[in-house]
């Protein structure tokens, strides 16, 4: 009769344990497919605070990129920033062959920041072109991504280099679920419509120069103050290297996120 109690006990005993284990699987796992997005809830009156879109995510900037990501982390920023990746920088840098870098990516993406796509090659408006091109593409660089150990279903969002592109090629993304971030607006696709967002995204390091930064710092405030839709803020990795780029956003970072 004891044992027969015991092995009652033991089998609740499993049976609980089992159900435990499998509701924080499903629980960590729900986490893990709802990375905070910042970017998906905006509308033409966002006012949140700003966002960083960092262009030219590359192998060739990696030295550039680990100077960057030491303003964003000082800021706590990881979940606000958007590392749009080049696949083939200029047929010559192909993540597949810059493991390290791909490790890198990897990092970053674990502590917060958002994997997305900005190009195959980067040469020229590459996405300005016709539907077939495009798909080609696209499917050449998730090829690679998937390679390189990246979920493609968890990048939302393109940025076409330059910010050129062709009807056919903007079908070509929506189609997939994925938002195109242009100059001043984003395009997302809803039911069988195409929704347009208007956003203030401004660039204020490019190449910028030693003096005068105090007047862009305050013309950079001002114009995020008096923003009435989304602000974001765009990087690009040697652009914002030089002079006293890092040393603006790091500005700009503070007196926009307290």
């Amino acid at each position: 009769m004891m044992g027969e109690v015991m092995n009652k006990k033991l089998l609740y005993s499993f049976v609980f344990s089992t159900i435990m284990v499998s509701l924080l699987i499903i629980i960590f796992g729900i986490n893990n497919n709802h990375k905070f997005d910042p970017l998906n809830n905006i509308s033409n009156n966002s006012t949140q605070k700003p966002i960083i879109l960092i262009h030219d995510v590359s192998p060739k900037y990696f030295d550039e990129l680990k100077d960057i990501e030491k303003i964003i982390n000082k800021h706590h920023y990881q979940d606000r920033t958007y590392l749009f990746i080049i696949i083939n920088h200029a047929n010559e840098y192909n993540l597949k062959d810059y493991p390290k870098f791909v490790k890198y990516l990897h990092h970053l993406e674990d502590e917060g920041y958002h994997i997305e796509y900005h190009g195959y090659d980067h040469i020229g408006g590459e996405y300005n072109c016709n539907k077939t091109i495009a798909g080609e593409k696209l499917n050449e660089s998730f090829e690679i991504l998937k390679n390189c150990g990246f979920k493609t279903k968890s990048i939302k969002y393109f940025i076409p280099p330059r910010y050129k592109l062709s009807e056919d090629a903007r079908d070509v993304f929506l189609d997939k679920n994925i938002t195109i971030i242009m100059d001043y607006y984003i395009l997302k696709k809803e039911n069988d419509s195409i929704k347009k967002i208007i956003i203030t995204n401004k660039e204020y390091t490019w190449y910028m120069p030693k003096k005068g930064i105090n007047v862009i710092e305050m013309l950079a405030v001002l114009e995020y103050n008096t923003s009435q839709h989304q602000f974001c803020l765009s990087i690009h990795p040697k652009a914002v290297n030089y002079g006293c780029g890092l040393e603006f956003l790091d500005y700009f970072l503070d007196k926009t996120t307290q």
